[in-house]
């Protein structure tokens, strides 16, 4: 048999050529499109710190919504503090603050919340069934509804609730931990005791020890205040005004905290000036509930000027 003609080689390897060229064109244009290539990194310098405060994906476990912040409300999210408002989602991953007159509520289902009071930080964490509340500092009050399940741990201590319940835990600066159960039941935990808080009672543990017994909450909230002398001398730029309420209050004078003692007594320096001065005393116990007492001061003016006479008085 005689040799295929050189034009016919040519040919068939012309043909090859095109269709090994569109296999390879059709694979290159399905890899592009089938499996597109990674974005960019974005560089850290380019993000906007308000961006962290968008609603967060769903694989960063949103737990609580902002339903209410009045005064300063922030949130610590890549090192820094952010203000947070209505609306907001709060993650797993937050750790919320309020500054003095500050507070937030937030919402957890529809019936289970949580109100943070002024001067309170908390981190947040996923509980089955509902969440968990590292309390570092302040008052939580707790209204949980249904099956849901809301722990607040602070200080080597536990409370969570058992069944629908409204609880309140403070912790203060000295490191006691105060609970009350205003409706339903709470279980207290510290010191390796655990205990059931009927309706009504309060209980606390000093240090992270064994919670006291439960004991009812009183029905009027205690206030007891030692004024000093309604007078005051010019020479007094302050003086002290002292009182008892119970050890879970939170007292002000003026304004200002003032450290409630483990007996309950607490102390005050209120800053004079001349003439009619104001003092202010209030004390808001466990549940919320306010007492206030109040009282004037004078401080007297600088004595009157003495004029030399320059005249003999003999010769008078």
């Amino acid at each position: 048999m005689s040799p295929a003609p050189a034009s016919r080689k040519l040919g068939t390897a012309a043909l090859l050529a095109v269709g090994l060229g569109a296999v390879g064109g059709a694979v290159v244009v399905s890899r592009r499109y089938l499996h597109p290539p990674a974005p960019a990194p974005v560089s850290a310098a380019r993000l906007d710190p308000l961006a962290l405060l968008v609603p967060p994906a769903p694989h960063e476990e949103a737990m609580f919504q902002v339903t209410s912040a009045t005064g300063t409300v922030e949130a610590e999210r890549g090192g820094r503090w952010l203000p947070i408002k209505n609306g907001d989602t709060l993650t797993r991953t937050d750790v919320v603050r309020t500054a003095a007159g500050g507070r937030a509520v937030l919402r957890l289902s529809a019936g289970t919340e949580i109100e943070l009071r002024e001067r309170v930080e908390i981190e947040l964490d996923r509980l089955a069934g509902g969440a968990t509340v590292d309390l570092r500092r302040g008052k939580v009050v707790a209204h949980v509804s249904g099956t849901d399940s809301v722990e607040i741990t602070s200080r080597d201590t536990r409370t969570a609730n058992e069944g629908p319940a409204h609880f309140v835990v403070l912790s203060d600066d000295r490191g006691r931990v105060s609970v009350a159960a205003l409706s339903g039941k709470a279980k207290f935990s510290a010191g390796g005791k655990s205990l059931t808080l009927p309706p009504g009672t309060q209980s606390s543990s000093e240090a992270g020890s064994a919670p006291s017994d439960p004991e009812r909450i009183p029905e009027e909230v205690l206030l007891e205040v030692v004024w000093p002398a309604a007078e005051q001398r010019h020479g007094m730029a302050e003086t002290e005004v002292a009182g008892r309420a119970a050890p879970s209050s939170a007292v002000t004078v003026n304004g200002t905290r003032a450290t409630v003692g483990p007996d309950g007594h607490f102390t005050a320096t209120v800053p004079l000036r001349t003439g009619k001065n104001s003092v202010d005393v209030a004390a808001e116990d466990l549940g919320g509930r306010t007492r206030q007492a109040s009282t004037t001061l004078v401080r007297r003016g600088p004595p009157p000027a003495l004029t030399p006479e320059t005249t003999d008085l003999w010769k008078k």
